[in-house]
């Protein structure tokens, strides 16, 4: 913009943008600043960044509403100011920065809103209309085609050297009229089998295998070989041995270790991988290793599938729904939209964010205070949805975040000053709906930072972890959570030492249903020695194999639970405390490497300082731990545990406390000197209303003196009349998971993994239910 044209905006501010109105709420306490002077600045996806930014000459892209913002008279904090925004798409290519300029008050907030009815699309995806896409007809590419399906795909030439370029890239995502498409993929759902093993391959762990790691490259390989149950890979050899590439994904040495190599050849019923793998290719368990294999033309048979042909740039793809003269390709490939590093009391309401394939986040605080996402939705990206790893008093208030590679990341707070940071995560839905492929992940770390209200499901594997010290984690409802991995929780946190001062309570937490003959899983999972999680109040339904599995960590109080329908309720372990003890001599004499998971000492120290369980503020916050780590070698066992006033109904076992393997292992917590065990009963499903809708209040009239104080009905999603005015029906969709699951227990030990009916037992997509209940705020794709 050009000096003459801003000094024009300037004064074009100062003398129209003033009016009485309403300022932005403050998002924090939603106080109402009252009547004040405010300035309004306007886009719209047929503005011009030449405009005035006036209600009938708006701007067009976010970088000139930040130009506005910072130009009008008086500046930001002088006055609240409100950016309108437009409903339609607005292309994005380049990320706005809301540094420290943008010093909004309490009083007088900087708002960016969507016009009350419209939704605005910040699509950073790099698109191509389709109305020129046409069925496939190629005879070589016919040829390579399932004959099921040939006359399902469309092809779309590539012409743009971005599109080229984005599609190109290992993590290339793509959407078709805001339907996520997945590669091309073998097998659709669920996994392919390893049949025989016929090289493990190299093997290297990062932080753990001394030297640096070995050379590879798809000539010359040096991964692990395998044949394939069950499936004639010819067709892969051929298109491999023309120039294709593909990659492997899947448990290929452990169940709960997803990994992903590039695949060297395909030669006489053989996969080679071309890469290391930090274990290698074994298999130890009952259950065939298990993969995925992407990227190949020859497996285009489906709906929302797509492969790109590099080399004659073509697009190739299944449609998600049926195309139109409208429809739009958009490939994930540019940049998010704005980020957060400095502002203060800066809201961003009811926008759609979409199409981020480039930089940390599609969204990112780095910095600020009281900054808040209001009502957005995040999705259709290949790279985290929020990330928030600074600043205070920062969060998301009733957002969906889904159809990304990773949700949340939520920090904030100094740990060894245990300062909090206070940012939140309050009333979101965190799910995938198309993207089956993406693992997804919500991580707290920090210190006093809140997650409350929010919904979480359908995850393949673990999808919350949290750590560090005095994080918040209540009223949330967590379910079909797992369904492809064994090990892990729902919830967890592993090998912190320093993990203190976290509440979880008031969640509701069910069918997290364990996969036959795979190792089992927990609910909430302090892992590994993770000490000093405070587990109360919470509702477990069909919660894994261990509700509460605790892993040899001491100080945890698991108290006043409601264990259902179960398997275990509370598990806690000392069977390696006193190999653990004896390992760290390893570690201080160099044998083993430092800074290995396993070094918890060592790991501790880094994060609070030599001995910072004696020094402040550490001392006199956490005295229980002070008395803990001052233990030498007691401190490796789950000590100062405490496990009272919980209720179990019809689980196989309630409190399971192990010393050694096998069932002669278990030994009753009631003998355990150092952990406190007191007032857990069993109880009749008759005290809840209506088990078979999932409803665990309490019935009407009975003593509840002596129950659990929980308010179930204000768990999950509540509705925000701002924000996310409706909520979907929890009655019908709960019902609905109960009934799909209802024949099948949390954890059988009798049952056998049959990969004939594996993936009916699997999958159900409770993303697509809740979407249809109107579990989303933004239903809408970017062309509508």
């Amino acid at each position: 913009m050009t000096d003459r044209l801003l000094y024009f905006r300037r004064l074009f501010l100062l003398a129209c943008f003033i009016a009485i109105g309403s300022s932005a709420s403050n998002l924090i306490d939603s106080a109402n600043t009252g009547q004040a002077a405010a300035a309004e600045i306007y886009m719209s996806p047929d503005g011009d960044d030449q405009n005035a930014g006036t209600k009938n000459a708006p701007l067009k892209s976010l970088a000139a509403a930040a130009d506005a913002v910072l130009a009008c008279q008086p500046g930001p904090g002088q006055q609240p100011i409100t950016v309108w925004i437009s409903g339609g798409r607005y292309a994005t290519t380049d990320t706005v920065t809301f540094d420290k300029r943008f010093a909004g008050t309490r009083e007088n907030p900087i708002t960016f809103r969507a016009v009350e009815g419209e939704v605005p699309v910040f699509d950073s995806g790099i698109s191509v209309s389709l109305e020129n896409a046409s069925p496939a007809e190629s005879p070589d590419v016919i040829a390579l085609l399932p004959a099921s399906q040939s006359n399902q795909v469309f092809s779309q030439p590539i012409s743009s050297n971005a599109l080229r370029s984005a599609l190109r890239a290992d993590s290339a995502s793509c959407s078709v009229d805001g339907h996520f498409m997945k590669r091309a993929r073998y097998p659709n759902v669920g996994f392919g089998y390893v049949d025989k093993i016929i090289d493990k391959g190299a093997e290297y762990a990062h932080g753990r295998t001394p030297g640096n790691p070995p050379k590879w490259s798809i000539d010359d390989p040096i991964g692990g070989r395998f044949t394939v149950r069950n499936k004639d890979v010819s067709a892969w050899q051929r298109e491999l041995q023309n120039g294709g590439e593909a990659k492997v994904s899947g448990y290929l040495a452990y169940d709960w270790y997803r990994e992903t190599h590039p695949v060297a050849s395909v030669e006489n019923g053989q996969v080679r991988l071309a890469d290391y793998a930090r274990y290698g290719v074994i298999n130890k368990s009952k259950v065939p290793r298990r993969f995925i294999i992407s990227n190949l033309l020859c497996e285009l048979d489906a709906p929302g599938e797509f492969f790109f042909d590099e080399r004659e740039s073509v697009f190739y793809f299944i449609p998600g729904k049926e195309l139109h003269a409208g429809s739009i390709l958009s490939v994930h490939g540019g940049p998010g939209p704005f980020r957060v590093d400095g502002a203060a009391f800066v809201a961003i309401e009811n926008i759609v964010v979409e199409g981020v394939g480039k930089g940390s986040a599609a969204v990112e605080i780095a910095s600020g205070t009281n900054v808040v996402l209001a009502g957005c939705t995040i999705r259709n990206s290949s790279r985290p949805g929020v990330v928030i790893n600074g600043g205070e008093r920062c969060g998301l208030r009733s957002c969906d975040i889904y159809d990304v590679v990773n949700h949340l990341t939520l920090g904030g707070g100094d740990v060894r000053k245990l300062k909090p940071g206070k940012n939140f995560a309050i009333n979101c839905h965190f799910t995938q709906v198309n993207a089956s492929d993406y693992y997804g992940a919500v991580r707290l770390r920090g210190v006093g930072n809140v997650f409350r209200h929010n919904l979480l499901h359908n995850a393949p594997g673990q999808l919350m972890t949290f750590g560090d010290c005095d994080q918040l984690i209540e009223r949330n409802e967590f379910f079909n959570i797992g369904y492809e991995e064994g090990d892990g929780g729902a919830i967890y946190s592993g090998a912190a030492m320093w993990s203190w001062g976290n509440v979880i309570r008031h969640n509701f937490i069910h069918h997290l249903m364990c996969i036959p003959q795979l190792h089992p899983r927990g609910g909430i999972y302090p892992d590994d020695l993770d000490q000093g999680e405070t587990i109360e109040e919470n509702v477990f339904y069909k919660a894994a194999h261990r509700a509460v599995l605790i892993n040899g960590g001491a100080g945890h109080h698991v108290n006043r639970n409601l264990f259902l329908e179960g398997y275990i309720g509370i598990y806690n372990t000392q069977t390696a405390a006193k190999v653990l003890y004896k390992k760290m001599s390893q570690f201080e004499s160099g044998k083993l490497k430092r800074g290995d998971k396993a070094d918890y000492l060592y790991r501790l120290e880094k994060a609070i300082g030599p001995e910072g369980w004696n020094n402040e503020p550490w001392a006199s916050r956490f005295p229980l731990f002070r008395k803990i780590m001052n233990q030498e070698e007691m401190r490796y066992y789950p000590i100062e545990c405490e496990f009272v006033g919980n209720r179990f109904a019809n689980n196989f076992r309630n409190i399971e406390y192990r010393v050694a393997g096998g069932e002669k292992g278990v030994k009753d917590v009631d003998d355990v000197s150092f952990i406190r065990s007191a007032d857990n009963r069993e109880i009749s499903m008759k005290l809840f209303r209506d088990p078979n809708s999932l409803d665990f209040r309490y019935v009407e009239g009975i003593r509840t003196a002596r129950l659990p104080s929980i308010p179930f009905e204000q768990i999950g999603l509540i509705r925000d009349p701002q924000y996310r005015p409706t909520v979907p029906n929890k009655k019908k969709y709960r019902v609905a998971v109960k009934q799909h699951f209802a024949d099948r227990a949390s954890y059988d030990p009798k049952a056998v993994y049959d990969p004939k009916t594996i993936n009916d037992q699997l999958y159900f997509n409770t993303g697509k239910l809740l979407s249809d209940l109107g579990g989303l705020i933004h239903t809408k794709s970017s062309d509508d």
